[in-house]
């Protein structure tokens, strides 16, 4: 204030953010004024239309089950349930689509801000429409042939209970919009292959579900219990074991409630770490019970993360784990460090996204991806993330696939550029394919299977110094399709009786090229083609678990729509008590 005057914000000033309010996790989670726990955070901001509708999201408010279609009124500035008591949130379908809209914009923007770029959807539109009524069934999935996230309800069976609504669950929603983030990013992750595949689509969506919720501070505060007067904390409280039986380590617990007769969230991973064998277990083939133990890695990586931000503030940077155990910490500052540590580790587990291979994923190839584009970014690890990063993975057995990378830059014959538009490299598939073509034998690429390159994208990472690191990331895909009795001809490898020797098999393969500022080739992460033992154990699996599409092929498809892929994962009738 100035001169008696205060200042003020333009009313038609242009904004990139506004700050909305949200359900934290769901509806039955409460703060410490017993009240529905919510947070005021911020979500990015465009030019609002009805529906609400913004320049990548649309929700259309439309029940199959009823026929009733409603047009909400655009988002304001002024957030209209900021002060709203739970009544309202729980009913208002005004709320609800602000809800789902906000909640899957802040989603979005968490992989962009990653990611440095604007992300494509994996279908050819620019808006992704959310539906959070789309029909009376405890389910929630994106369908890409529908351009969809369709959010369903339960009616309660006595009209005078409650009504459970999946789109009123943040795990649900930044777990769904992140399935849709990942089909733009890595669309052949859909395809028929080796069970991590699609393990890692489940996994990483509760991954990113978990580490939102711990993001904001707000919300980890309330977990945290109760302060006393000084607004302190025992130590205790921020102990491993606590925060394994928090509350924050739970996925979807209203619906989880409803699915289970009451037996809590859908997926506890936090508070179930994988058994030393898991690999060899045969339930964990299912893909949601295998993407668990991504998800209990990640808890892991974060509960160290925290506690060694912990120690060095509290306690100086050489303090052991557990010093101090009977002290009392600041609880909002020990809530911030969280919220620092569930940052930077969800930005570290994106930014690895580019570095896959564009087919063919195992849990080794997320390791590998994270490793290397976080070295690029933070060229001197100097807290030791990585490290922790690389331990947390080989306690879970998964090693890194450092075998399928090729560091270009030291390699013994480089690349040739002649002819090539280095300003091409970054935007310009036929000037990559140029590349690519120029350079086969020195990629170690056999140019006599199909070969297309699928995207090529410009990035520009910041650093924590706070340097651009700019690069461009393209892809390549390769395809055969063989008879059973051709691969075995090819390969000198026989298939399981399972597969006829006249079963026409589509074989994959691919590579990941990044790109310098200058266009100068840096890492080429690649599944060769003709891995034949790789394929073999690909098809005998798809063989194993009956994936014959309905010309009874191996590899094309499951024989069901693929935008349905994740209608079928979560279909609960079933799988009762696993998924939504």
């Amino acid at each position: 204030m100035t001169d008696g005057v205060e200042y003020a914000e333009p009313a038609d000033e242009p904004r990139t953010h506004v700050t909305l309010r949200l359900i934290a996790q769901d509806p039955t989670v409460t703060g410490d004024d017993g009240r529905i726990l919510t947070a005021q955070v911020k979500v990015p901001w465009s030019r609002m239309e009805d529906g609400p509708r913004g320049a990548r999201l649309h929700v259309v408010d439309y029940d199959t089950a009823t026929g009733r279609y409603v047009k909400h009124a655009a988002l304001s500035k002024d957030d209209l349930y900021a002060s709203a008591d739970d009544q309202v949130l729980r009913t208002d379908a005004a709320f609800h689509a602000q809800h789902v809209y906000a909640t899957a914009a802040r989603t979005l923007a968490l992989f962009e801000t990653a990611l440095g770029r604007r992300l494509p959807w994996g279908f050819r539109s620019h808006q992704l429409y959310l539906v959070p009524h789309a029909f009376a069934e405890a389910n929630a999935y994106y369908s890409s042939d529908d351009h969809a996230l369709l959010f369903g309800y339960v009616p309660p069976p006595d009209p005078r209970g409650e009504t459970i609504y999946t789109c009123l669950s943040h795990d649900v929603v930044v777990h769904e919009t992140t399935h849709a983030v990942l089909d733009g990013l890595r669309g052949r992750f859909l395809e028929p292959s080796l069970p991590d595949q699609a393990a890692f689509h489940e996994g990483f969506a509760d991954i990113v579900a978990l580490l939102s919720v711990f993001s904001m501070r707000p919300v980890i505060e309330q977990a945290l219990g109760k302060p006393d007067k000084s607004g302190r904390i025992s130590r205790s409280r921020v102990q491993p074991r606590a925060l394994r039986a928090s509350m924050l380590a739970r996925v979807a617990e209203q619906i989880g409630n409803v699915l289970t007769q009451g037996r809590g969230a859908l997926r506890e991973s936090a508070l179930k770490p994988p058994p030393a064998d898991w690999a060899r277990r045969t339930e964990f083939l299912e893909p949601h019970r295998r993407g668990e133990v991504l998800v209990a890695i990640a808890f892991d990586l974060l509960i160290a993360i925290w506690d060694k931000r912990l120690r060095a503030l509290f306690w100086g940077p050489n303090a052991e784990p557990g010093a101090g155990r009977g002290m009392s910490v600041d609880r909002a500052r020990a809530a911030e460090e969280g919220a620092k540590a569930a940052s930077q580790l969800l930005t570290m587990l994106i930014r690895g996204l580019d570095y896959l291979p564009p087919v063919e994923f195992d849990f080794g190839d997320l390791l590998n991806a994270v490793l290397l584009a976080d070295h690029e970014v933070v060229p001197d690890d100097d807290l030791g993330y990585r490290r922790m990063l690389f331990d947390g993975f080989a306690k879970a057995g998964i090693e890194r696939s450092s075998a399928r990378v090729t560091d270009v830059l030291k390699a013994e014959l480089p690349p040739h550029y002649l002819g090539i538009n280095f300003a091409g490299l970054r935007s310009d598939r036929d000037e990559v394919f140029r590349f690519l073509w120029q350079n086969a034998r020195r990629l170690d690429i056999d140019t006599d299977y199909y070969t297309a390159i699928e995207s090529v994208l410009p990035t520009q990472r910041i650093g924590p110094d706070g340097l651009i690191v700019p690069e461009s990331v393209a892809t390549y895909v390769q395809m055969a399709d063989l008879t059973a009795r051709e691969f075995a001809e090819r390969s000198g490898l026989q298939l399981s009786p399972a597969i006829p020797p006249d079963t026409t098999v589509q074989l994959l393969g691919g590579g990941t090229l990044i790109f310098d500022q200058f266009g100068r080739l840096k890492l080429h992460v690649h599944k060769r083609l003709d891995d034949w033992r790789r394929q073999q154990r690909r098809l005998e699996h798809l063989a194993r678990t009956g994936r014959f599409d309905t010309k009874q092929r191996l590899g094309f498809s499951d024989g069901a729509a693929r935008g349905q892929t994740f209608a079928e994962l979560h279909r609960t009738e079933q799988r009762s008590g696993e998924e939504w």
